[in-house]
């Protein structure tokens, strides 16, 4: 069986996600066996495997979920933003990432180098999120939001490093910076973006 009697899909789907996210940051990767997780969301592992092939692929799932509900939660649906505003906006977010999300993104770059499984879903999914902000950055200095005089390619590893760098910061509980001082930092690496190179 696949999900709850009474759950859609995509319900148990999200029941999963928020339990393996649990489980993984409290076990680590190596001590959340699927039984644990199948457990801690109320289904049978067999739950599991209808929607995951491996915990590896578990594992990137929730990860991706925390990532797609903090960054919706930034943007409401309905209003498009520009690219500056987008890269502000998601820059900004990096002083205050969530502890939890923050742990299990630790807890996942951990475990991905004794994992090879891992590291290739891991690596898959990141290079899909930079992938993603290339072509945000590169349309943007089509339409002349952005400059041109940095590849977008640049851009896109620069921002993910900043976000993979914040989350392990978070992870450590190093002191926050003024949010302020933060935001006005952000401001001005993005409006390095937006005027050409004199």
């Amino acid at each position: 069986m696949g999900r709850i009697a009474g759950v859609t899909a995509e319900e148990t789907r999200e029941r999963l996600l928020d339990a393996a996210a649990r489980v993984f940051e409290l076990k680590g990767y190596d001590g959340a066996t699927v039984a644990l997780i199948a457990q801690e969301a109320g289904v049978t592992t067999g739950a599991i495997y209808a929607h995951y092939k491996s915990k590896a692929e578990l594992l990137a799932a929730a990860l991706q979920a925390h990532g797609e509900r903090a960054t919706a939660s930034l943007f409401p649906p309905g209003r498009r933003s520009d690219a500056p505003t987008v890269l502000a906006t998601l820059g900004k977010r990096l002083a205050t990432r969530d502890a939890h999300e923050s742990a299990l993104l630790v807890e996942a770059l951990l475990a991905a180098r004794r994992d090879p499984e891992l590291a290739d879903i891991l690596g898959a999914a990141l290079a899909g999120r930079e992938s993603l902000m290339t072509g945000i950055v590169a349309r943007a200095q089509q339409s002349g939001e952005l400059s041109a005089d940095v590849s977008a390619a640049a851009a896109a590893r620069f921002t993910l490093m900043l976000g993979l760098g914040s989350g392990i910061a978070a992870s450590l509980g190093l002191p926050s910076v003024d949010r302020s001082e933060w935001s006005g930092l952000i401001q001005r690496v993005v409006n390095a973006f937006t005027e050409e190179e004199q």
